[in-house]
């Protein structure tokens, strides 16, 4: 419980923060009937599944808060016989299972101001919102189902509309926002919407947001808004038209984002008027004289109009305009700070002297253009970012002697960059990212003067030898040497704040060379030279190809990450020494070393923890990984009763896989424990294959949000392998419905013993009579908000002979266990008011 503001002594507050798992799944009405004149009160992720306000918890209060409400499924009836006067802010949000609330609910809350009801379910909003009066604040951010929004001509007061990521709304009631002058932001991003209300009688409005809406076309009345500030139309794919002859009246427009719009100098809806001929397309603009910035990206622009009026002009993005071949005169953007030309593929050239009036200029992006000549940078005295990555066609000489100041320089892919001068980056010491990768250079200059660089990249000069001053080079945070010729490393004891160090295929580096994989596998970074045991904050290491993953007469993997995942081993001995994680190696290199080693199969698979996860590639070849967290979930795990058998056994943790990973089967094959944590995939025995878990007798499942079933009916073929599944545990699984769906029968899970369910709140029923568990000897449910019954009503009752242990806590709907349970069993129950009386079952099982 976390307390902002006491008003008196004692457990009484004015303003209360509260942590959901303070909570239990209902209000603590004694709580806050003791703290009635509590006026701010913030519920942050609770787990409450209803909400039930009474006079008790809002007769004072001024701000109600419940923010992360997941497991949120009802709102009740507010009290007819009370009215919340003082209420003015009231957010409910997160609750991705409420698909409806009392149409009556907000009659009673007559002085609101403020509503969130972000990522509701909801298809309509209760008819008693709309007679909220005093509103000025609502956000429906996120309301995916949310179709219609009917007429909002009672709030006259209403200051901020959100509706962005509503992604079912298609229609707005009103024709016009002629009732909501105070109107000041606009927001229907990705939403379905074609057109919205006439806005030109909003004075007020600054910011009218529209990104990506796929079905809007045009606009109108825009251009009586003199006080419009922001404008977003990127990614509306379809826009094409601005109603309005010109925006000259908007004098206080200061961005203006048509990035991923269909508008080009070709095509006939135009920019400013669908009745101008196409030589006169974005002319628009020309009239603008207060833009600050101009986002044209992704739009199939082949030239830019006149921007002389445009002094204020601060940024200029342009990036991916695939068609721009030419640009106009700049000169007179003596504001500009940013100009983006990135991906303009077409470009060739750039006129000289462009540069000559942009002092201000701070970052300039020419990445994969076509330019070959740089004009002079020679006055850009602040600019603090150069890129120039792929530029494949620009020539030498670079003049860049003059950029003191320069702090990033991203030469990556320049093909003729086969030398930098000696004094070219000594002039840089204000540099902190270098990109030399993937260019023909052999011999940089020493490096010693550049002491605050953080990230080095010289990936894949494969000329490259040496990195002379490396050493002085303390600051790194990156360091990328993979596909190099260097032969040799400074100790690394000294750079504390190294986060990535790449050195892939880097056969120089013949200390590496010598490890073998099966000996980093067993271990942790201690083992590995150059003082890398000694960077505790290290979270990427990319090693050389170790000797025994090599193939014959190469050096180089076959495929850097072929399925994408590091796979990491969690040794007994290391749990719990936070400051050494274990090391992860690819999927590739893992996978190799088993084909080039068949005899060390068996001693691997001895007895084994290891961990598999999604690498993220990036613009690397392949990432070995650190993952610190290992340590902890392997402490819960095998601290766990039931679970603490498998330490001695194998085990294989699959963790955050959106799809289930490929290539496991050979280290599936022999887990005889099988750990499924924030998955996304829906059948793990058919996604993961059953003929590679036949030995598994221990399956824990936590997270796996999309998972409604832990076995189907469609999968019985499948399930039949499975016979020596004997421990079975499954945790916040939110959407989880049942165990087994269907009706089908199976003697499949005779050998299950031990059964967990923990917050599982949308199961009903356990088993069904066909499927039961004769063998069960353990079974614990909690906070599972839906279960009835533990069986469905069968006739004669089944019996579970050899349970000895049965944990029922906190089932509020709970009425029925549905067996007959063994004369000596005492069940431990809590929080189940409507469970009948244990006895009737007791006696049925000693009369059988």
């Amino acid at each position: 419980m976390k307390t902002l503001r006491s008003r008196k002594q004692g457990q009484k507050f004015s303003t209360l923060l509260l942590d959901g798992n303070f909570l239990s799944r209902e209000f603590p009405r004694s709580f806050f009937q003791s703290n009635q004149e509590l006026q701010v009160l913030a519920l942050f992720n609770p787990p409450l599944k209803t909400f039930s306000p009474s006079s008790s918890m809002m007769h004072e209060l001024f701000i109600l808060v419940l923010r992360g409400c997941s497991f949120m499924e009802k709102i009740d009836q507010v009290e007819r016989t009370l009215k919340f006067e003082k209420l003015t802010v009231l957010e409910i949000s997160g609750p991705n299972s409420l698909t409806t609330i009392p149409d009556e609910f907000f009659k009673h809350l007559p002085q609101l101001r403020s509503l969130n009801l972000s990522a509701l379910q909801i298809e309509s909003l209760p008819s008693s919102l709309y007679e909220l009066s005093e509103l000025s604040w609502l956000i429906l951010r996120d309301c995916s189902r949310l179709k219609t929004l009917k007429s909002l001509r009672n709030f006259k007061n209403l200051t901020v509309l959100d509706l962005s990521g509503a992604t079912s709304l298609e229609n707005i009631q009103d024709k016009t926002f002629s009732q909501n002058g105070k109107l000041q932001m606009l927001n229907f991003s990705k939403t379905k919407i074609k057109s919205i209300p006439l806005i030109k009688n909003l004075k007020y409005l600054t910011h009218l947001l529209l990104s990506g809406c796929p079905e809007l076309v045009r606009l109108r009345g825009i251009s009586s808004v003199a006080s419009l500030q922001v404008l977003d139309l990127s990614n509306a794919s379809q826009f094409n038209e601005f109603h309005d002859q010109s925006l000259e009246n908007n004098v206080s427009l200061k961005i203006l984002d048509l990035s991923g719009t269909i508008l080009d100098h070709g095509n006939p809806r135009q920019l400013n008027s669908k009745n101008s001929p196409p030589e006169k397309s974005l002319l628009c603009i020309e009239t603008l004289g207060v833009l600050e910035v101009l986002d044209l990206s992704k739009t199939h622009i082949r030239t830019l109009p006149s921007l002389s009026n445009h002094l204020n002009l601060r940024r200029l993005l342009l990036s991916s305009c695939a068609y721009l071949e030419e640009l106009v005169d700049l000169n007179p953007l003596k504001k500009l700070e940013v100009l983006d030309l990135s991906g303009c593929i077409a470009l060739t050239k750039l006129p000289d002297g462009i540069f000559d009036q942009m002092s201000c200029l701070w970052r300039l992006d020419l990445s994969e253009t076509k330019i070959k000549y740089l004009p002079s940078l020679s006055n850009l005295s602040n600019l603090r970012h150069l890129l120039l990555k792929k530029c494949t066609e620009l020539q030498p000489p670079l003049h860049l002697k003059s950029l003191s100041k320069l702090e990033e320089l991203n030469l990556c892919g320049i093909t003729s960059l086969l030398e930098i001068g000696a004094d070219l980056l000594g002039n840089m010491s204000h540099l902190r990212i270098l990109d030399l990768s993937e260019t023909p250079l052999q011999q940089p200059p020493s490096m010693s003067n550049l002491k605050n660089i953080h990230q080095l990249y010289l990936r894949d000069c494969s000329s490259l030898e040496a990195v002379p001053g490396l050493e002085a080079l303390t600051k790194l945070e990156v360091l990328d040497l993979s596909g190099t010729a260097i032969d040799h490393l400074p100790s690394l004891e000294n750079f504390s704040n190294l986060r990535q160090l790449l050195l892939r295929d880097c056969p120089g580096l013949q200390e590496f060379l010598q490890l073998e994989l099966l000996h980093l596998l067993r271990g942790t970074v201690k083992d590995l030279p150059k003082g890398i045991s000694e960077l505790t904050h290290l979270e990427l290491l990319d090693l050389p190809n170790m000797r025994n993953t090599q193939g014959a007469g190469s050096n180089k993997l076959k495929e850097p990450n072929q399925y994408g995942w590091g796979i990491s081993s969690l040794p007994a001995e290391t749990v719990g020494d936070k400051n050494k994680p274990p090391v992860s190696v690819s999927s590739s290199q893992f996978l190799q070393f088993l084909e080039n080693n068949p005899l060390l199969r068996n001693t691997i698979f001895r007895q084994f923890h290891f961990s598999v996860h999604p690498i993220e590639e990036r613009d690397r070849k392949g990432v070995v990984s650190f993952y610190r967290d290992d340590f902890m979930f392997r402490d819960i795990y095998f601290q766990t009763r039931q679970f603490s058998n498998f330490e001695e056994q194998g085990s294989l943790a699959i963790r955050g896989f959106r799809h289930s990973p490929k290539g496991i089967n050979e280290v599936l094959s022999h887990a005889d424990c099988v750990f499924l944590v924030d998955n996304a995939f829906q059948r793990w025995i058919s996604d993961l294959g059953a003929s590679n878990l036949q030995v598994l007798k221990g399956c824990w499942i936590e997270r796996c949000r999309e998972m409604e079933c832990v076995f189907h009916e469609e999968e019985v073929e499948e399930i039949v392998k499975l016979e020596s599944l004997e421990v079975l545990w499954v945790s916040n699984s939110v959407n989880l419905k049942g165990i087994y769906c269907g009706s089908w029968q199976s003697k499949t899970f005779q050998n299950l013993k031990h059964l967990y369910l923990d917050c599982c709140p949308k199961l009903s029923i356990v088993f069904s009579s066909s499927q039961l568990p004769i063998n069960l000897q353990v079974l614990q449910i909690k906070f599972c908000d839906e279960l009835e019954a533990v069986f469905e009503h069968a006739s004669p009752k089944p019996e579970l002979p050899h349970l000895n242990t049965l944990y029922l806590w906190e089932l509020p709907k709970l009425k029925r266990i549905g067996c007959a349970l063994p004369p000596l069993l005492t069940p431990k129950v809590w929080g189940c008011p409507n469970l009948a009386d244990f006895k009737e079952n007791v006696k049925l099982a000693r009369s059988s």
